[in-house]
């Protein structure tokens, strides 16, 4: 085995362990926006009967899961870039 075996072995590696992460990150990317759909329905929910506290607090949450899947979806794309 030469040095260059070695470099291409760790490089199916990485490409086989960022297969992984992207698949581990699909699924949270899916649940993430799963979560989003249900409290924005629950927002607009207590919007629509008058409970503003209510609604407002669901508007936070959804605005956080946003700032999350925004999040996943700059790894996933930082992991597909670097390692196609």
């Amino acid at each position: 085995m030469t040095a260059d075996d070695d470099f291409t072995l760790a490089g199916k590696a990485d490409h086989e362990q960022a297969s992984v992460w992207v698949d581990m990150l699909d699924r949270e990317i899916d649940d993430v926006s799963a979560a989003i759909d249900k409290v924005g329905q629950k927002a607009r929910a207590e919007h629509r009967v008058g409970a503003v506290d209510r609604a407002r607090r669901f508007d936070a949450e959804g605005e956080r899961l946003a700032a999350q899947l925004r999040d996943l979806h700059r790894m996933r794309r930082n992991l597909t870039d670097r390692f196609g």
